[in-house]
């Protein structure tokens, strides 16, 4: 099953212009030779997979493809909202912070020393920005930082959609004993063993456990069309959505904190493009000002590795007890299932033990996946995104 039409609703203003029967090459960044054949087919295709998640926003996210575009303009010098060239831009302002600082020396009066003042430091703040902007790379670096939290952002959104799909199910499966348990109510009611408000009590259970479930499915449904439009589908659209891949225990042993830390300030989109901002800074208060910003961001990374690392840690416990609290329901259920057959316990018992069991076994998948998720925000803060 072939994607077509693959775009956001962002980008209906683009495909004006375009047949409704464009092939979604038409809205991808990379040229068509810019990959294989076997690369277009996975990425073309109406399914969904963890590992195509960054490929997919580079190439089809609504957001990224226009940065893209701004980049080639800016590249071609074309389409530009201004006639002066950036250079020219910086010049202006630096000239008019001169002047600025002029006045504000030979100043007569303290009202005018205050407003040239601010009108020299405004002027070197407006010449650095022009700097910046019409530096290439850093305009390369925002754009890449963009791309990347994206595509974090994606992938958070894909492993939340399969938590909730697993917190449904135990919700249904509480929903079906809670059923259940209103029939039991009003079974004990008839032989007078239960009153009527035991009965209502129990029909109140149930609604408020429906009410969950259609809660839930809402959250899911909203989390599914916001993860596939971020990744290029329309919110009408229905791809094949594959299960995230296992976690790689081997990664945690393999975190080192100090290690990892060096790596993430090197790689760190922030503290790059404050570091150009304080090299391109005009006069030393500026510069001074960037200085403390580049400390404070190697002091931030510093401190979101060793959180990370330390919430990974957190994210293991908790599945290594989801994982013993399954091994505990399994036996209570495989008791109660032999009690049950010998006539020793009531069907409603049976029937608590068995959602007892499936609760733990949803929430051992989701802490499974929350383990993942603390894996993958550790990875990312030592690419550089943060």
């Amino acid at each position: 099953m072939r994607r077509k039409n693959f775009m956001g609703p962002a980008a209906l203003g683009m495909a004006v212009s375009l047949s409704l029967g464009m092939p979604a090459t038409a809205l991808a960044v990379t040229p068509e030779f810019g990959r294989s054949v076997e690369e277009w087919e996975t990425l073309r295709d109406n399914v969904l997979e963890y590992g195509e998640i960054e490929d997919l926003v580079y190439e089809y996210n609504v957001t990224v493809r226009n940065n893209s575009q701004e980049l080639n303009k800016f590249d071609n010098r074309t389409g530009r909202r201004e006639s002066k060239t950036h250079s020219d831009a910086v010049g202006e302002y630096l000239r008019a912070a001169n002047d600025a600082w002029s006045a504000y020396e030979n100043a007569q009066d303290g009202a005018t020393a205050a407003q040239s003042l601010v009108a020299a430091k405004q002027n070197e703040k407006a010449a650095e920005d022009q700097v910046l902007e019409g530096d290439r790379n850093a305009q390369l670096l925002q754009y890449k930082q963009t791309e990347k939290g994206i595509a974090k952002q994606a992938q958070a959104a894909m492993n939340t959609y399969f938590q909730l799909q697993y917190q449904l199910s135990s919700l249904e499966k509480n929903r079906d004993f809670l059923a259940a348990s209103v029939t039991s109510a009003q079974g004990r009611q008839s032989q007078g063993m239960a009153t009527y408000a035991d009965v209502l009590n129990a029909q109140q259970a149930l609604q408020n456990g429906e009410a969950q479930i259609i809660a839930m499915k809402s959250q899911i449904e909203d989390t599914r069309q916001n993860l596939i439009v971020m990744l290029g589908w329309k919110q009408g659209d229905m791809p094949e959505i594959r299960p995230i891949p296992a976690v790689d225990m081997g990664k945690i042993a393999a975190m080192n904190v100090e290690t990892d830390t060096s790596k993430a300030i090197a790689a760190d989109y922030t503290l790059q493009l404050d570091q150009k901002s304080f090299n391109n800074s005009n006069s030393e208060a500026n510069r001074e000002i960037y200085r403390k910003k580049v400390e404070n961001d190697k002091q931030e990374i510093a401190i979101a590795v060793n959180d990370g690392y330390q919430k990974v840690l957190q994210a293991k416990n908790g599945y290594d007890e989801a994982v013993l609290n399954v091994e505990v329901e399994t036996k209570n259920w495989n008791a109660a299932n032999i009690k049950y057959q010998l006539g020793s316990i009531s069907r409603i018992e049976y029937l608590q033990a068995e959602t007892n069991l499936v609760k733990a076994q949803m929430d051992k998948e989701v802490k499974n996946l929350e383990l993942f998720q603390a894996i993958e925000t550790y990875d990312w803060i030592v690419k550089g995104v943060r």
